[in-house]
Formats: C-alpha cells, sequence, structure tokens
C-alpha cells in the first residue's frame, strides 16, 4: 500500500493545475467462449475490463462500484455482466478520461443503470459537439433531398427558398434530451471512495484537450486513458485539442506521479509500469529529434519515411503494430517539424 501525505498531495494538486509495473495482475477472464472482455486484478479492490475499445478501470467495496470509461455501447451488456461476478452493487460513478467514443461508447446505457457520470469540461464540450454535428449532418442532408426532389419537379423558385430556409434554420438540438455528463470539473477533483482517496487530474492539451489521470493512492494505481498506450506508437487528436509537445508533457506529469511499484492501466494495452511510461517518453523525445535532424539536413519526406534507422528499435518491439502504424506516426512528427522549421532548402 502506498499512502502519499498531505504534502505530496498538494504538490501534485499544484503540479497538475499548471498547464503546460505490472502488480501481480491476474486474468479471471471467464472461459465462456462468448466473451469479448477479459478481466484483469489489478489490485485487490480494483480491476481491469480489456476489450475492442479503451480499457476500463473499476474499482469495487463497501461504498459501491465506480467505473473509468465505458468502451462501445454494444459491450454494455458483458460489461455489467463481468462487474456483477464481482459486486452486487451497480456502477454508482462512470469518470471519463476523455470524448472519444471508444471510452464513453457506452454511457448512456450505464447512465440508464444508474451511473453519474463526471468528466472534464472540454470532454463534456466535445460530447456535446459530436451529438450536434450528427443532427446538422442529418437535417442538412434532409434538405438537400427535398431541394433536389423540388428541383427535380421543376419548382426551382420553391427549391431556392426551401435551401435558404435550411441555411437559415436553427437546429432542434437539445442537450437535455442526451446523457451527457452530469459533473465536470475544470483541473481536478477527488473521490473518497470505497476506502481509497481517488485523485482525478486534467492534463492540458495531451491526446485531447480533456484529458484526465484517475490515481488511487492506497493501492497506488493510475488510470492514464488515452495519454499512454502501453508498447505502441500514441494516437494524439490534433483535431480535438491534442498536441505532440502536451503528450510528452503527460507523459513527464505521470512518471513525476508514480513510482516502481505503481500499476499503470493505460487507454490500449496491457497493465504497465513506470518502466513501460518512460519507454514511451523516450521514443517521443528520440523520433521528435531525429526526424528534426533529418529534416534540417533538408531530406524530403519521403526520405525521411523510407529511412527505416530512425525507428528501427522501437519498430522491433512491436510499437508500429498498433493504431497508429509507424508510417502515420513519423508523418505526423514530420508535418509538426515542416510547421516549425519552415522551408529548410531555402535557408542552406
Amino acid at each position: 500500500m502506498r499512502v502519499l501525505s498531505l504534502s505530496t498531495l498538494l504538490f501534485f494538486l499544484g503540479f497538475f493545475i499548471s498547464p503546460a509495473q505490472d502488480s501481480g495482475e491476474t486474468n479471471t477472464t471467464s472461459s465462456n467462449p462468448a466473451r469479448t472482455i477479459s478481466l484483469v486484478k489489478v489490485a485487490d479492490s480494483i480491476y481491469m475490463l480489456q476489450g475492442k475499445g479503451g480499457n476500463i478501470g473499476v474499482s469495487f467495496g463497501n461504498d459501491g462500484v465506480l467505473m473509468i470509461d465505458s468502451q462501445f455501447a454494444p459491450a454494455t451488456p458483458e460489461i455489467i455482466d463481468l462487474i456483477a461476478s464481482l459486486s452486487d452493487k451497480q456502477v454508482q460513478f462512470l469518470v471519463n478520461t476523455h470524448h472519444h467514443g471508444d471510452h464513453t461508447g457506452g454511457n448512456a446505457n450505464m447512465t440508464d443503470n444508474g451511473a453519474i457520470v463526471v468528466a472534464h469540461d472540454n470532454a463534456r464540450k466535445r460530447l456535446v459537439n459530436v451529438e450536434k454535428q450528427k443532427i446538422y449532418k442529418a437535417q442538412e442532408e434532409e434538405f438537400k433531398k427535398l431541394v433536389d426532389q423540388l428541383e427535380d419537379e421543376g419548382n426551382t423558385e420553391k427549391a431556392q427558398a426551401k435551401a435558404k430556409e435550411g441555411i437559415q434554420s436553427e437546429s432542434s438540438f437539445d442537450p437535455s434530451l442526451y446523457k451527457f455528463p452530469v459533473i465536470t470539473f475544470s483541473d481536478n477533483m477527488t473521490f473518497h471512495y470505497n476506502d481509497e482517496t481517488i485523485m482525478v487530474f486534467h492534463l492540458h492539451n495531451a491526446h485531447t484537450d480533456g484529458d484526465a489521470l484517475v490515481y488511487f493512492t492506497e493501492s497506488n494505481v493510475l488510470h492514464t486513458g488515452d495519454t499512454f498506450f502501453n508498447g505502441k506508437y500514441p494516437y494524439i487528436d490534433m483535431n480535438s485539442g491534442g498536441t505532440y509537445d502536451g503528450y510528452i508533457d503527460a507523459l513527464s506529469k505521470i512518471l513525476a506521479l508514480t513510482d516502481d511499484e505503481t500499476s499503470i492501466i493505460p487507454g490500449h494495452g496491457p497493465v504497465g509500469s513506470k518502466a513501460d511510461v518512460k519507454k514511451t517518453y523516450s521514443m517521443m523525445k528520440a523520433l521528435k529529434d531525429r526526424v528534426a535532424y533529418y529534416y534540417v539536413q533538408n531530406n524530403s519526406k519521403e526520405e525521411i519515411l523510407a529511412n527505416k534507422e530512425i525507428t528501427k528499435e522501437y519498430d522491433a518491439l512491436g510499437y508500429g503494430d498498433g493504431y497508429v502504424s509507424t508510417e502515420k506516426f513519423v508523418s505526423m512528427i514530420y508535418k509538426l517539424t515542416e510547421a516549425k522549421y519552415g522551408d529548410v532548402s531555402k535557408k542552406n
């Protein structure tokens, strides 16, 4: 058990507000061949549920069940079944580490089952925006069909009027009809639950702009969401506020928060340790520097992608075998490097 002193906790509160080990896991997956989700014991009362979506963390205890992320909606029945195999209590709190569908797809189902959903302010805003865009797109398609039909009927004037109406009309989107997070936070929050002090920290502009870490201080277990992909090149959603440097900074904060005994539930991949996070941190810094070196030597994007020495040691470990391939990851770094240094051919 690792109990942090008050001064240490206050230090981390200040640290995370500023912008800028496998613990003997046991796989208790049912022998049921229909199972698509495995249940991995991380600590005495904390488990990881691993399936097609992001990794779920679950805390069991006298107070109830606290869950981290919800994978995809079709997985909910199996998730509830697995939780029921360990507790007679329903999920009371569901904390989202960010807004992506492979981590939040089951939110509505879990809400229907009594869960209170918690997320960072930005994660909720992005979940709302996703649903808004679905409504806008559906409305746009309906208006387009109507306009096309009127034009086919030779009623050009009416078609133009309908098109104008579609452009000027306000959406009928009503947030109250959806099951978005009902509790949000801006920097950090704390749960005193299941004999744990559970600290939730916001990480600025890492995987997205709404990322959260969830740290169980007594059990010394950390859920990172997608600010850590264990053993794979990470996906950084730059369209949702994620940044490469912010991701590196997030990893540095994870390293500062953990010790060699911390069990780390990543967004994707097996339960990891501080040493695993160090590998990803070192990889990201090294590849950023290597791509920059070849870029300022006036190597083209094609030449850099063809240079397998840049990523050789990480590819050998399987880093490029996940959602983000080596080519995609290096291409992203190249684009960022190009934006930073500009056209170096004119400077040489």
